[in-house]
């Protein structure tokens, strides 16, 4: 949802039941149509996928090269 902790918790309470129950919504109407739920993980995470969806990155962090 891109929200802070901070930005999360000094939303209205309301807001906050709303949210997660669209989410639970989402991920149940997906798993019924057998689709995969939007995810990060490493599965989808290759750099073909991320250069599709705009994401791609012309030099990886420093902090994620690996040296061998």
């Amino acid at each position: 949802m891109g929200f802070s902790y901070i930005e999360a918790y000094n939303i209205a309470i309301w807001q906050r039941r709303w949210f997660i129950e669209r989410i639970q919504k989402e991920i149940k109407n997906a798993s019924e149509k057998g689709e995969a739920t939007p995810t990060h993980a490493a599965h989808q995470n290759t750099p073909d996928a991320r250069a599709m969806m705009g994401r791609h990155r012309s030099m990886v962090p420093a902090n994620l090269r690996r040296f061998t």
